[in-house]
């Protein structure tokens, strides 16, 4: 029963989103950001924990605050993307969305392996998602298998609504191999990890688990890799910026060259997230006190590879590729 009213009520906020103008929900989305915060003290929480790794010791707590109002803000003005989008035609989403550094991504696909987008929980997720199919490029990413299944189904016929591919985190991924191999384009989040499986790495100066998904598919393909990041403007349109490919892959998955390829992801992840904290909308804690079952080095079986020094631990569940979890 529990399931079906939170169904019922997305899909009334779908028909209300269809109704209303833009400008007035945006308005709306203002105050109701503040009232969220206050009626979900955990959600609060975990989102004030998360801005203080992000700016710093110096940060007092109004500051910390304030960006949390701005979060809550963004996910419901997100959220009121996400519900219409279905009824946006191609050229008013071309319209929405102005792309900065496309040639990049033009570059990256002529060399043939396709392209791999790193992509983060900043400004709108699906701007990022929905632009190369709106102009004819086809992308595919990965999303959370959310419960209920309903709802998950619901939110999957909208983000697909203009031709991007998802496929859930819990299911193969080999099929991102395959995108790759026809030369399309894989998107994938490396700011949270979905299935508890990455690279411990140090992420706004502290220890975080993150996906490690996109640098070892782009290494065991040879694929370009590269940042495309989305941005919130005043007028609630969006910036995307595509950043140019990251250095090239060597074909390896030793740890030496995940390292240096996360260390790549995870600092332009910090300039775009830096820039607009308040815009960074992830709702689960990223350094979390404990990670009990990632192994160190000196836990290696006998007779494994051994860790180079200062390669951060590493975790997985059997799974390698972690990806746009855009729920």
């Amino acid at each position: 029963m529990r399931d079906y009213l939170v169904y019922s009520l997305y899909r009334l906020a779908g028909v209300l989103a269809r109704l209303l103008p833009p400008r007035i929900v945006y308005w709306a989305a203002g105050w109701a950001g503040g009232l969220a915060c206050r009626l979900a003290p955990r959600l609060r929480r975990t989102m004030a924990d998360n801005m203080r790794h992000v700016l710093g010791p110096d940060a007092t707590e109004a500051q910390v605050q304030a960006h949390v109002r701005g979060i809550c803000t963004n996910m419901l003005k997100n959220y009121y993307d996400l519900l219409r989008v279905d009824r946006l035609a191609t050229d008013k989403i071309q319209k929405l969305v102005q792309v900065v550094g496309g040639e990049h991504l033009l570059d990256a696909l002529a060399r043939g392996r396709g392209a791999i987008f790193v992509v983060a929980h900043l400004g709108n997720l699906d701007a990022i998602m929905h632009i190369p199919s709106v102009y004819g490029l086809k992308i595919t990413g990965v999303v959370e298998h959310g419960k209920p299944e309903r709802l998950y189904r619901y939110f999957l016929e909208q983000r697909t609504s203009h031709g991007l591919q998802l496929i859930p985190s819990d299911g193969p991924m080999i099929g991102l191999i395959r995108v790759l191999k026809r030369g399309e384009i894989v998107g994938l989040s490396c700011d949270r990890a979905l299935i508890d499986t990455g690279y411990r790495v140090r992420f706004f100066g502290a220890p975080a688990l993150l996906p490690d998904g996109a640098v070892r598919l782009a290494l065991r393909t040879g694929t370009p890799l590269l940042g495309a990041f989305a941005e919130r403007l005043p007028d609630n349109t969006f910036r995307v910026t595509v950043e140019p490919v990251l250095d090239p892959p060597h074909k390896s998955e030793r740890d030496v060259d995940v390292t240096a390829g996360m260390e790549q992801v995870v600092a332009i992840m910090e300039r775009h997230i830096s820039r607009h904290p308040e815009q960074w909308t992830l709702s689960v804690p990223i350094w979390p006190d404990a990670a009990p079952t990632a192994r160190t080095a000196t836990e290696q079986p006998e007779g494994s590879e051994s860790r180079p020094k200062g390669v951060p631990e590493r975790q997985r569940s059997g799974q390698s590729a972690s990806g746009v979890d855009q729920g």
